[in-house]
């Protein structure tokens, strides 16, 4: 079992406790490892159903109709081997050691720049060692607008909510904050390095966000369609597909299916996903909505 050590070789029974819990490692698992406790007090165990007798022979595992149900993540790549728990005894006991390669680390030009930055904007140097490269990106990229005087609190969004709930409307998002950051974390590696390149690369974001906002500002579609196209063209298309496209497509199908109900709704979106070909309001057209501008 899981947690467990496994002994290939022992003259009598022993009683092995615990030594890992994996559910430990976060509160929302917390429920599975209280399991676990109860199943092994109570719990009678009976023969080894891994028919090698150990777990290394995946195809063997398959042939005798176990499921690999392990969530794969690109480029990291996990293995369970069973090895002699002291190496100068090869045949004592075993135990059952996971081993985790997290794949290819940063390119040291690339790495040497992060740390740079990172000290730079008053972090530890080493603070994003163990992230991956689109969560670098995101925070080294927000802190110089926050440095610059950029709140949450002024911003659309924020300010809509606070309105709705005083007049007692309903908010309804599209997403919760886990499925936005997940859509971040399931990008492909190379495409977290070029976010990554590109937020090291621009030395004052926030020259180019003071142009953005801006020209939202004075209600300027044409060029802020230039200029979000511009940046979406420079993150490239895995970047593109993931924060626009996908959503855009999945928010008009929710949006057309409120239409259908009775009632009136705002609804509120970034201005980014109101540009350019493939935008909310272009899918919803071809969803056969008629959609005005309104000034």
């Amino acid at each position: 079992r899981p947690g467990l050590r496994l002994l290939r070789t022992c003259p009598t029974p022993v009683i092995v406790p615990p030594v890992a819990s994996p559910p430990l490692v976060a509160f929302n698992t917390l429920p599975q490892h209280h399991l676990w406790v109860d199943w092994m007090k109570e719990a009678h165990f009976g023969p080894n159903l891994v028919p090698s007798g150990s777990f290394e022979e995946p195809d063997r595992l398959k042939e005798d109709g176990w499921a690999d149900e392990s969530f794969r993540l690109d480029g990291v790549k996990s293995k369970i081997e069973v090895v002699p728990e002291d190496p100068k005894k090869p045949d004592g006991n075993h135990i059952a050691r996971l081993t985790v390669d997290y794949g290819p680390s940063l390119p040291p030009a690339l790495d040497r720049s992060l740390r740079a930055r990172a000290a730079e904007l008053g972090f530890p140097r080493n603070a994003f060692d163990r992230t991956d490269p689109w969560f670098a990106a995101t925070v080294l990229a927000a802190q110089p607008l926050a440095q610059a005087g950029y709140r949450s609190e002024p911003a659309p969004e924020t300010l809509l909510t606070k309105l709705a709930n005083r007049t007692g409307k309903p908010v309804t998002a599209f997403e919760t904050l886990g499925q936005q950051l997940a859509i971040f974390a399931a990008l492909p590696p190379a495409a977290q390095r070029t976010m990554l390149e590109r937020t090291l690369a621009e030395r004052d974001p926030v020259l180019a966000m003071d142009r953005v906002v801006a020209t939202w500002g004075r209600g300027d579609v044409a060029t802020l369609d230039r200029l979000l196209g511009e940046d979406m063209a420079q993150a490239g298309p895995a970047v593109r597909t993931a924060l626009l496209d996908r959503r855009n497509a999945a928010w008009a199908r929710t949006i057309a299916r409120w239409m259908r109900q009775p009632g009136t709704r705002f609804v509120a979106v970034g201005a980014g996903h109101l540009t350019g070909p493939g935008s909310v309001q272009d899918r919803l057209q071809a969803l056969g909505l008629a959609v005005t501008r309104v000034r």
